[in-house]
């Protein structure tokens, strides 16, 4: 329905009408169309589509209601008389209760199709209501507001709904309506990313034989060789044939190397195709379960995900189990999965930390979630990386030497072939014209080195193919010269100088009610052994224990939870583990975030039960009333006292100064009768009864530590002057703990300004367009300042973005 103002502009009366008022936006499709003018409507909506929008909502309202007024006053929109008739006589109709004629079938298409054109326009606007206020869509960095915007306000902005259950949307219609998903499609387009645009094989491979200063010089010699042979003033065959075979052969060789490091890219790409996705839509408020190819997801579906699946879109996460995990390898190079969370986040969060977010080709590695698409293809994280790193390939530094003596050479060849040119001329000896041209052109082309091109890429290639046996895929040839340039390394954390695997690798008890000791051999624990305290900690980490052993000895499991076994295996072989984890189960808390922690009651063989409780070391400390205090087989317990919490509390913290996760583990004996109802214990039962009196046995800590040889592989680079920075997208204590462990930073000393960068100092020092600008804005001038120092002193980038990763690299190019 049109709306009362534009209705009035349409029919040139002031008509009143009962109907509901559609968003400006649709107001102006309609009222210009129905004037008789859709294609010049068309445009200008096409146009808008391409218009950079600042989600700044409020402003769009004033924005589009100023188009509406200057769209109504503009001459070349005057409403055709002829429609003025028709609307008044309708009216009249309608007024005395007559039948209103049929439109023509003209208009009604007119009108169908303008109907079609506001709804993909107020499609447009849902999008642009997902950015964060104040943000521009084609930012380089990723904006949403989607993580912070509460879930009633989300899914009205969207035009989707909840099931009757909630969140879970188990139950009743849910999702967005089918009959809007053909336009929405057209307005959002498919869920993929555009790859880029990639250039026609042969015609690179002409580029590589004809292009280049060096090539034209080359090929410039075979020609007039060709000329002098032509006109018979030469009888070299030889020279120019081999020539000609030497810059096809170079050139075919470097082409044939970097298409096959092409294809086998390509290849890998092809092997990540996802599988159809749970998805629910709506029918007329009926519910729709259907199979979808990632590839028609549309902003505003709910989809259905499980551990193994991989996350097809940029999510919310309406409602997830407890313990859900996501992988993000994928963006951010951290192996170690993070936790998902349904609540809405604060405000000004940034969106990749938040944990109601999941995206697009992440893995989800635990749990199952209900969650609701809200970019999709380009607009996804992914896709802005993706975009990011199309632009222009900076020039080797081998590309620029060569240049650089090419021009050289070609100047001195010139020189020397007009040089002998004029003193041919001035020669008072007279030489035929063909005698003197070929003179010249010897003296030109004796200046151009032939044999540089087929030497440079032959042993590019040779150093390509030892890198290969390396496992380094090399794509562009002469990216392997570069490596001997580099002044700075910047590497990622988690697997590249660390070994992407958690481990154990502390044990710390009491010794004393003053002082904890730490322990780092489990060599000599034994499962049997009741009594001493490293014995007991890694049987009761084995024994609560998430982790599964599956086919051919894999554990499946939480990294923290698989540390734990893979230290129980060592030590002790994968039989005596699976005796240990196969005892009876009596009762059970699985972990969840919000506890932080997990607790279990098995049969103890002397008789009654064993409690055991394992999480988060302030959690379980406050759970205990006693603690074991001693070594060897002398411990006793003693009870718990504020001071002791104390000790506890420095071993946690000095723990995670080193970059390692914290466990408590602690542990009571129970006598309840034989025939107790396990299973109608209730959560509260267990909390009160079983988590009450619990006797602390110490502390674990894991870490993921440094690859063997790191250290030595920083130290010698460090010794050849080139800089090593780490960029991770962990926590900063952790990156600085790994930094000074492998010797990036001092490991004593207080650290000077500009060493550690978090994501927090970069969120305003992003450049808006694709690279650093010199142009005396105030911008330009505020990054200058920044990244001027932060190439000189910056040592380790912590909770980064990828986004972020590339920034740093230019900025320390530049």
């Amino acid at each position: 329905p049109l709306s009362p103002q534009s209705r009035a502009a349409a029919s040139g009366g002031a008509h009143e009408f009962r109907t509901r008022e559609p968003p400006p936006a649709v107001a102006i499709a309609e009222a210009v169309v129905m004037a008789g003018e859709f294609e010049e409507t068309k445009a200008a909506i096409a146009a808008e589509g391409s218009v950079s929008y600042v989600a700044d909502h409020n402003k769009n309202v004033s924005v589009r209601k100023s188009r509406q007024m200057s769209m109504k006053d503009e001459p070349q929109r005057k409403v055709s008389k002829k429609y003025k008739e028709e609307e008044a006589q309708a009216q009249s109709q309608a007024a005395q209760g007559a039948a209103v004629p049929v439109a023509s079938k003209d208009r009604k298409s007119k009108r169908s199709t303008s109907v079609v054109i506001a709804k993909a326009e107020e499609m447009r606007q849902r999008q642009i209501m997902l950015y964060e206020t104040g943000k521009d869509p084609n930012d380089r960095d990723y904006h949403t507001s989607a993580h912070s915007t509460d879930l009633k306000t989300l899914m009205e902005r969207q035009n989707t709904k909840l099931g009757k259950d909630g969140p879970a949307c188990r139950e009743g219609s849910a999702g967005i309506e089918i009959a809007e998903a053909t336009t929405l499609q057209e307005v959002c387009g498919k869920n993929k990313i555009t790859p880029p645009q990639k250039e026609n094989i042969w015609v690179r491979l002409v580029k590589q034989i004809f292009t280049g200063i060096f090539n034209v010089l080359l090929w410039g010699t075979v020609l007039v060789e060709g000329a002098l042979i032509y006109t018979g003033n030469s009888d070299d065959l030889v020279t120019p044939i081999i020539l000609a075979s030497v810059v096809v052969a170079a050139g075919l060789l470097q082409w044939w190397t970097e298409l096959k490091a092409e294809n086998l890219m390509d290849a890998l790409s092809s092997m990540q195709a996802s599988a159809p996705v749970p998805t629910i839509r709506r029918s007329k408020n009926e519910r729709r379960e259907l199979m979808l190819d990632a590839e028609d997801l549309l902003p505003g579906d709910i989809i259905t995900l499980k551990a193994g699946d991989r996350v097809p879109a940029d999510i919310r996460i309406l409602w997830c189990t407890d313990g859900m995990e996501v992988d993000n390898a994928a963006l951010t190079g951290e192996s170690i999965p993070e936790p998902r969370d349904p609540a809405t986040c604060e405000e000004k969060s940034p969106p990749t930390h938040a944990r109601n977010l999941a995206f697009y080709g992440t893995t989800v590695v635990k749990g199952n979630a209900t969650a609701l698409v809200f970019f999709i293809g380009d607009k996804t994280f992914l896709g802005k990386i993706a975009a990011s790193i199309k632009s222009a390939r900076s020039k080797s530094t081998l590309e620029i030497q060569i240049e650089h003596f090419v021009h050289l050479i070609a100047v001195v060849a010139v020189v020397v072939g007009l040089a002998s040119l004029i003193a041919n001329l001035l020669d008072p000896t007279p030489h035929p014209i063909g005698y003197i041209i070929a003179n010249a052109a010897g003296a030109l082309f004796a200046q151009v080195p032939e044999g540089l091109i087929p030497t440079v890429t032959i042993s590019l290639m040779i150093a390509s193919q030892k890198m290969s046996a390396r496992n380094v895929l090399v794509r562009k040839l002469d990216a392997v010269e570069t490596l001997g340039c580099v002044s700075v390394v910047c590497s990622d954390k988690t697997g590249t100088l660390t070994r992407g695997d958690m481990t154990l690798g502390d044990m710390v008890h009491f010794s004393s009610p003053t002082a904890m000791e730490t322990v780092t051999d489990f060599s000599k624990t034994d499962p049997a052994d009741k009594d001493t305290l490293p014995s007991k900690m890694l049987r009761g980490g084995i024994r609560n224990n998430a982790t599964v052993i599956g086919k051919d000895n894999k554990f499946i499991g939480s990294p923290t939870e698989v540390a734990m076994m893979k230290a129980g295996v060592e030590a002790w072989g994968v039989k005596r583990v699976k005796d240990v984890m196969d005892n009876a189960t009596l009762y059970e808390i699985p972990f969840d975030s919000a506890n932080k922690y997990m607790f279990i009651a098995e049969p103890y063989d002397e008789g009654g039960q064993l409690f055991s409780l394992k999480g988060a070391p302030e959690r379980v400390a406050k759970f205990c009333k006693y603690a074991y205090v001693g070594q060897g087989g002398q411990a006793a317990i003693k009870l718990m006292t504020p001071e002791m919490q104390e000790v506890i509390a420095a071993n946690a913290k000095t723990l995670m100064g080193q970059a390692k996760r914290v466990l408590g583990i602690a542990e009571r004996r129970a006598n309840y009768p034989a025939d107790f109802h396990w299973d109608s214990a209730t959560a509260d039962f267990a909390k009160e009864n079983f988590l009450c009196d619990m006797v602390f046995i110490g502390l674990f800590g894991i870490q993921d530590p440094p690859k063997p040889g790191v250290k030595q592989a920083v130290e010698d680079c460090h010794a050849a002057g080139v800089r090593v920075v780490m960029i991770t997208g962990d926590h900063p204590d952790t990156g600085v703990a790994i930094a000074k462990e492998i010797s990036i930073i001092p490991a004593h000393g207080e650290l000077p300004p500009f060493t550690v960068i978090t994501d927090k100092e970069l969120a305003d020092k992003v450049p808006s367009g694709e690279s650093f600008v010199d142009d005396g804005s105030d911008e330009a001038k505020k990054l200058e300042a920044f990244w001027t120092q932060v190439v000189v002193h910056a040592r380790v980038f912590a909770r980064v973005t990828p986004i972020h990763k590339q920034l740093i690299v230019q900025a320390l190019q530049k």
